[in-house]
C-alpha cells in the first residue's frame, strides 16, 4: 500500500498547471494580477488548488480543464460537494478522492470518469458526501 505522501507525489508528477500556466491557460494579459485572479477562482467554488508546501504555491488538478484549458463548469457543481476549505485546507483531500478508485465507477477514478461523465461523477459525490445519514435505513 503505498503512503499519502507517495500518492500526493504521484500525483504532483501530472505536473499541473500553477498560477502562471492557469493565467496563460485563461489568456491573461500581462497587467491582470495572476495571483488574485487564481485566488477568486478558487474562493467562488469554480477551481480548486491544492498546496504545495516546498513551491508555497497551488496547483490546479489537469480533471478540472478541457482540451482548450478552460474550467469545466461540472467542475462547480462538483465543488459544492466536496469537502470544502474547512474540512481540506490544503485541497489535497479532494485530490486524493478524484484520483483513487471508486466502487460506484467499477473501479475507476473520478478524474478518469470526469473527462466523458462529468455528471456521473458529480452523483457519485452526491451519494457519498450530501447523503442524508438516514437514507440507508
Amino acid at each position: 500500500m503505498r503512503s499519502i505522501e507517495h500518492f500526493r507525489d504521484e500525483l504532483l508528477a501530472k505536473d499541473w498547471p500553477d498560477d502562471l500556466r492557469l493565467a496563460k491557460m485563461a489568456r491573461l494579459s500581462h497587467s491582470e494580477n495572476i495571483e488574485r485572479f487564481a485566488a477568486r477562482l478558487r474562493s467562488n467554488g469554480t477551481l480548486f488548488g491544492v498546496w504545495v508546501a516546498h513551491e508555497h504555491a497551488f496547483r490546479y488538478p489537469d480533471v478540472q480543464f478541457d482540451v482548450l484549458g478552460n474550467v469545466k463548469p461540472e467542475v462547480a457543481d462538483l465543488l459544492r460537494l466536496l469537502p470544502g476549505e474547512d474540512e481540506d485546507r490544503g485541497g489535497w483531500r479532494r485530490a486524493f478522492w478524484l484520483y483513487s478508485p471508486h466502487a460506484l465507477l467499477d473501479g475507476r477514478t473520478p478524474a478518469e470518469v470526469f473527462q466523458s461523465q462529468p455528471r456521473l461523477v458529480v452523483d457519485v459525490a452526491r451519494r457519498e458526501f450530501a447523503a442524508d445519514g438516514d437514507s440507508s435505513w
